[in-house]
């Protein structure tokens, strides 16, 4: 039976030894490396070409949501499982934007993870509750904002002045204004400050 070659990018190293062994172990699977930080986690990617990736989004060096991104568009036969400890409505919106096919909450049985493997690699999804239980839920993050607007809001709560977060968003502080005057409007907020405790709860300060 032909083996499924899986990497593990987790920054936690003796976690990612102890998963690695136990996946060789199984006789289904070969695990092709692990990798701790994002361009490590690229590097191992781009040079082994495995079917699945089990990736943290909390990593050295960056964000594993993007390097998620990046991973899809450079390897569109690699599945990805994010395995994580976060179950906040702003990650799981990202993933969901991402279209990922698997995500494991860290702690879940290894049995569980075995499942999860198995069906990403056959072309199924595989979630466990809190993905399904934010997507049936349809809070107001998810329905109520335009991805622009989540954008803004997140540049908003990571970069201070707000005239540093347009910037980085190549739009004027005048259009910043408007998108986070739009947004209070929306979430019935009337103070940034409200805004920004609202985006602390869904994640974005994390």
């Amino acid at each position: 039976m032909k083996k499924i070659q899986v990497a593990i990018i987790e920054d936690e190293g003796l976690v990612a030894q102890m998963l690695a062994t136990w996946l060789d172990r199984t006789g289904e699977f070969r695990v092709v490396g692990h990798a701790g930080t994002v361009e490590q986690g690229w590097h191992l990617c781009t040079t082994q070409f495995p079917e699945v990736v089990l990736l943290d989004v909390g990593l050295a060096g960056g964000d594993g949501l993007l390097l998620a991104q990046r991973l899809k568009r450079a390897l569109p036969h690699t599945r990805l499982i994010i395995v994580s400890g976060r179950e906040d409505p702003y990650m799981l919106y990202r993933m969901h934007q991402l279209d990922l096919p698997g995500y494991v909450s860290k702690g879940l049985s290894v049995e569980s993870m075995r499942e999860a493997i198995r069906a990403v690699a056959q072309g199924r999804t595989f979630y466990t509750e809190p993905f399904e239980r934010r997507l049936q839920a349809q809070d107001a993050f998810f329905r109520i904002l335009t991805a622009r607007e989540v954008e803004v809001l997140f540049a908003a709560t990571q970069a201070r002045p707000q005239a540093v977060a347009s910037k980085k968003l190549r739009i004027t502080p005048g259009t910043m204004r408007k998108h986070l005057s739009n947004i209070r409007r929306k979430l019935e907020l009337h103070t940034t400050a409200e805004l920004v405790r609202y985006a602390m709860h869904l994640g974005m300060g994390l």
